[in-house]
Formats: structure tokens, C-alpha cells, sequence
């Protein structure tokens, strides 16, 4: 859990003041499989945890796939971004 909450809010963080974002693939990894159980037992999402999952391809980056799967867009950008 403390790996997920790192990871995923260190986006959110990066992608709120405009700046990219990158990650070990196995923090990564150890993220995606913690948010998958999660996202198992509650796939509309989990109170105070994680929104719905948003739909990301599955070709895309682990990360973009993993911030999707915590309910979040990996597209998303602050208001006036790129």
C-alpha cells in the first residue's frame, strides 16, 4: 500500500503542476498489483481509496495503466496545460 500511495500520488503531484513523471518499472509493477485487488473487490471504485477505474489501452505505459486503474485520467492536465 505505501508503495501505491507513493507512486500514484507522486503523479498526481508531477501531473497537477505540469511536469512529467517517471517511476521504476517494479515500483510500478508492486503498485499496479495492489490496485488490482483492490479494483477486484471494488471495481466501482473504493471510498476514500480509488475512484472508478478509467478506461486506458492496454498497450499503454504501465504507468498510464496503473493511474487509470486508480480512477484517474493519465491524460489529464492542470487547466492552461498542453
Amino acid at each position: 500500500m505505501a508503495i501505491n500511495e507513493v507512486v500514484v500520488h507522486g503523479w498526481d503531484i508531477a501531473a497537477a503542476t505540469g511536469h512529467d513523471y517517471a517511476c521504476e518499472t517494479e515500483l510500478v509493477q508492486a503498485a499496479y498489483a495492489f490496485a488490482q485487488g483492490s479494483v477486484a473487490q471494488n471495481p466501482d471504485g473504493s471510498p476514500g481509496l480509488f475512484g472508478p477505474p478509467v478506461a486506458v489501452p492496454e498497450s499503454a505505459p504501465p504507468l498510464d495503466r496503473l493511474i487509470g486503474l486508480t480512477g484517474r485520467d493519465p491524460a489529464w492536465q492542470p487547466a492552461g496545460g498542453n
